[in-house]
């Protein structure tokens, strides 16, 4: 093989003597290579955090100086999903739903490199040496999340670009085969498109940190990277954007520009007085604002297979041509172009290939977006990111931690075919994958299919068998303040109804029957049940009234209440303990539909099944426990119960538990005190499902939930992107945790939408194979077998099924 068909590694090797492994170039210059992670997570519609990344890296290059390199390379690669391995059933079909989806995935190296002066023998200098890893350390303190990677990484990121291969496991050298449009590494193309050629700039005339998004209404003004289009790239196997600053010496180059100035002055002429205007601008900035001026080269680097190259170049091109970069044509110098894509051999550009401009104008170039990763917990909820790749989310634990929430309680808001019980599933799975004690308080048989595959117990109300509990039935011990005002509430609510006001002076007199009470009982035993305190209380009001002189409507009392008194309509209510299994049983669905529309049990029962968890939260005091209300919440939010509520919420944050208020009725919560001052105010992570339908009524809603206009244009992404292709059904949330909130997917497996479902008639199917087949797992594989084997659609099949069952 001829001496000049060979590839020379542009490195004469790696020095590890100090605190960072340096890459030495064959000239002596030497460079540290920094992976870093771009702080601005794609979509957030945070315009700040652009402009905080940006002035972040200018510090970076201020802190150098002069005769250093900055290199930036933003790599962008395609995988294959291949999620982690799980033992539980419906998780496994999790895992198989995603397995093998295409992801990708953003790298981010910052090279800087101290430069040697051109033509000098290289001199070794140990000062030198010493400063620049001084150097590095000022700027591995400023820049988040950053490390430097030594000899082995060094190598591996080396033969990844060699290969332009970042998503092997192992890593296969090709041939190189250059052109003069591209280089050919087997049956795959790389393409070097240089975005300025300095014959003739074609840049826009103003640049900023960020561009913001205008061709749909809904995401009109939102704001995304500059180069955010190299998500997009069609057909690509990976994307290197290279983003070189070269800082040289600031006196020479002013002096230089001076004279540029005069050569042109000189000769009048309407081009060269262009010329003049233009540099007396760049030097009025530079002299003002005490901008640098730094030498600046943008390069993307494209690879694919050879067939799509054409069509991936294409795509490049026009979205350039649409931010008024038209890149160069004469990039015929597509080896040297390549070989200035591996860290620290920035060096090697030529002249023609750098251009200059201010550094903060250089800066806008920079990429500064990344992708969303699971966050680093032991308790973690999956959901998916934008693109469809499952990533986990810590809802409770970390962001209690750090201070981002006080409190682990929740608000779902979304209307009605915006997949709240879908959304509310997905969570409990997860939940339940962890030590969790789950009671759920529905009015619509959102959970049966969830209650049955965990074996849990589904209570629904009926005329014949009550939800049933002694609240009275309690020891010395546990009588205490928080006990007493929830009986308060209780007799107030079976008095005087949810809507009911209960004066001060009615309060004082329940309260003090409940005392007297139970000092009485305490004292000489009996039993506890509400028809020894009814009994108690007609002897004791009378009394009361008597001995203080104060107006109390006892004939009221005595009849309203005799309804829950012994042969009375709701006898059973107050009296009939509690089964002692609800408080170990894991699972608990309390359906009381049936009753909703009642206005006396509605917002009782709710208010017994409270203190149910209550008690049980106290008696698993080393589980954690989630209460999850769906639209039975609007039972209970009177200001007559409002005082049980704020002691509900305040009182689960010491027990290792949550409450989740899950409602869809814009209506139910704009206007209503208690709502706000109860529920919302103690929710410090909420769930907004598709707002679209409250667009025109948002400013209350904002003001409700606290919601800035930079959270408000998250919200009104959801559902809104392009990003449906190559994905099963899904939903999109916004998830707020503290004061800052984030888009997820929520999309799951066939077998978990069938275990979640809402619909009737698939209910009717599912709950037909898995009765039959004895387990849901065995029975959901059955049902999902059968049905792929009969190639129809999901909803002729639950025809078929259900019809089958009917004959």
């Amino acid at each position: 093989m001829g001496v000049k068909t060979l590839f020379n590694i542009p490195y004469a090797g790696v020095d590890k003597d100090g605190e960072y492994d340096l890459l030495i170039g064959l000239n002596g210059e030497c460079s540290v290579v920094i992976e870093l992670v771009n702080p601005v997570i794609r979509y957030s519609a945070y315009p700040a955090g652009y402009e905080e990344f940006h002035h972040l890296l200018i510090n970076v290059v201020k802190i150098l100086g002069d005769g250093y390199l900055l290199q930036k390379q933003d790599i962008i690669s395609r995988s294959r999903y291949k999620g982690q391995p799980a033992s539980e059933y419906l998780q496994k079909q999790y895992n198989a739903h995603f397995d093998g989806r295409e992801c990708l995935k953003v790298t981010t190296y910052l090279t800087i490199t101290r430069r040697v002066k051109k033509g000098a023998f290289y001199v070794y200098d140990a000062r030198v040496l010493r400063d620049f890893r001084q150097a590095i350390g000022k700027v591995l303190d400023v820049l988040p999340s950053s490390k430097a990677l030594n000899e082995g990484w060094l190598n591996q990121l080396v033969l990844q670009l060699l290969s332009m291969d970042f998503g092997g496991a192992n890593i296969v050298l090709d041939n190189l085969a250059p052109s003069e449009t591209e280089i050919r590494m087997g049956e795959r193309s790389v393409r070097s498109i240089s975005l300025v050629n300095i014959d003739n700039i074609d840049l826009p005339p103003e640049v900023s940190t960020h561009i913001e998004l205008n061709d749909k209404e809904s995401m009109r003004g939102f704001p995304v990277d500059f180069l955010s289009f190299l998500f997009k790239v069609p057909g690509v196997d990976v994307i290197v954007y290279n983003q070189v600053i070269e800082i040289p010496n600031q006196v020479a180059t002013l002096r230089k520009l001076e004279q540029k100035r005069k050569r042109h002055a000189g000769i009048p002429d309407p081009a060269n007085q262009l010329c003049v205007e233009d540099i007396d601008l760049l030097l009025n900035d530079v002299a003002r604002e005490n901008q640098l001026l730094v030498n600046c080269h943008f390069n993307i680097l494209v690879a694919a297979q050879a067939n799509a190259i054409q069509k991936a170049v294409n795509f490049v091109e026009n979205s350039l041509f649409q931010l008024g970069i038209i890149p160069s044509k004469n990039a015929y110098n597509q080896l040297e172009l390549f070989r200035t894509v591996l860290p620290g051999n920035g060096v090697e550009l030529k002249e023609y290939d750098w251009f200059l401009t201010t550094c903060d104008a250089a800066v806008c170039f920079f990429f500064k977006e990344s992708l969303p990763k699971d966050e680093l917990s032991d308790f973690l909820i999956r959901f998916t990111d934008r693109q469809g790749i499952p990533v986990a989310i810590d809802p409770s634990d970390l962001p209690m931690r750090t201070g981002r929430i006080n409190s682990r309680n929740r608000f779902i808001l979304g209307p009605s075919g915006s997949g709240k019980s879908f959304l509310t599933c997905s969570l409990i799975e997860n939940y339940m994958l962890y030590n969790m004690d789950m009671v759920i308080v529905d009015t619509g048989h959102s959970y049966s299919g969830l209650c049955k595959y965990y074996q849990g117990k589904y209570i629904t109300y009926t005329d014949k068998k009550p939800i049933t509990m002694n609240p009275f039935q309690i020891t010395e011990a546990e009588y205490n303040i928080e006990k007493k005002d929830f009986l308060c509430t209780l007799i107030a609510v079976a008095w005087k109804g949810a809507e009911g006001t209960f004066s001060p002076v009615e309060r004082d007199v329940i309260a003090n029957v409940i005392s007297a009470y139970y000092g009485k009982f305490f004292a000489t035993g009996g039993k506890l049940n509400f028809n020894t305190f009814y009994e108690f209380a007609l002897e004791k009001i009378p009394e009361i009234k008597k001995e203080e002189k104060i107006p109390f409507d006892f004939d009221e009392f005595r009849y309203v209440l005799k309804k829950f008194y012994n042969g009375g309509e709701f006898a059973a209510i107050l009296n009939n303990e509690t089964d002692k299994s609800l408080f170990t049983e894991r699972f608990i669905v309390f359906e009381i539909d049936s009753i909703k529309e009642h206005k006396i049990l509605f917002p009782l029962v709710t208010l017994i099944i409270m203190d149910v968890f209550i008690q049980k939260m106290r008696y698993r005091s080393d589980r954690r426990k989630t209460l999850i209300i769906e639209e039975a919440w609007k039972a209970i939010a009177s200001p007559l119960m409002a005082g049980y509520i704020l002691y509900l919420y305040k009182t689960v944050r010491k027990f290792w538990g949550e409450a989740i208020v899950v409602t869809q009725e814009l209506g139910d919560i704009i206007g209503n005190a208690v709502v706000k001052d109860s529920i919302i105010n103690n929710s410090d992570t909420i769930f907004l499902l598709d707002q679209t339908k409250f667009k025109d009524n948002y400013d209350q809603i904002a003001s409700l939930l606290s919601i800035n206009e930079t959270e408000r244009r998250k919200i009104f992404t959801i559902n809104q992107l392009d990003n449906t292709e190559n994905r099963g059904r899904f939903k999109e949330v916004y998830i707020r945790r503290g004061a800052v909130g984030e888009v997820y997917g929520v999309e799951v497996s066939l077998h978990q939408y069938l275990t979640y479902t809402t619909e009737k008639p698939e209910k009717s199917a599912v709950e037909s194979y898995t009765n039959r087949f004895g387990s849901y797992p065995d029975g959901l594989d059955a049902f999902v077998r059968d049905f792929k084997d009969s190639g129809k659609s999901l909803s002729a099949f639950i025809s078929q099924v259900n019809q089958n069952q009917q004959s």
